[in-house]
């Protein structure tokens, strides 16, 4: 386990962010360059490692930050938690990407009390597996790997830490 100290607090990983914008860019080019499956190999020990460490129940920013996807079945199940039909829910809760895409459209979540998500059990999926880090083929979401490193403590240590063990040059 890596003892290296965890960064959790939101404004300075907004901050760090900032700051190193143009190194993560460099980092994801570093990254395209890799073996993937090797690459995956160390993020997945990484995100078991930082999993462990970061509960994302306190944390909630993912939720203040980010509109997930939703897909016509959970749709139909945040609808009958409303009370409501499916067209309904997506009338008056949801919007359409210029790709057809569904979204929640309101920012924070409305399901966000106390920085806890209030359907939990029935949350949509892209927020059941965000931030992704446990997935195959880490380094074909590196754009959204750098979108999130600003949000999600989990995401911010997972690239620090990858950069230090694969020897980046900052």
């Amino acid at each position: 386990m890596n003892n290296q100290r965890l960064e959790t607090n939101l404004s300075e990983i907004q901050h760090l962010a900032a700051i190193r914008e143009d190194e993560n860019f460099r980092f994801r080019k570093f990254l395209k360059n890799r073996d993937g499956v090797k690459v995956d190999k160390i993020v997945h020990r990484l995100h078991d490692e930082l999993t462990r460490q970061i509960d994302c129940t306190l944390c909630g920013n993912c939720c203040c930050r980010l509109q997930p996807r939703l897909y016509n079945e959970e749709i139909e199940v945040l609808a009958r938690l409303e009370k409501i039909t499916p067209e309904s829910y997506q009338e008056n809760y949801c919007e359409e990407s210029e790709f057809s895409e569904i979204y929640l459209k309101t920012m924070p979540c409305r399901y966000l009390e106390d920085k806890k998500c209030s359907i939990y059990e029935n949350r949509p999926k892209e927020c059941k597996t965000f931030p992704n880090t446990g997935k195959k083929e880490f380094t074909h979401r590196l754009y959204s790997m750098i979108e999130f490193y600003e949000i999600c403590p989990i995401v911010f240590n997972l690239m620090e830490r990858l950069k230090d063990e694969l020897w980046f040059r900052r």
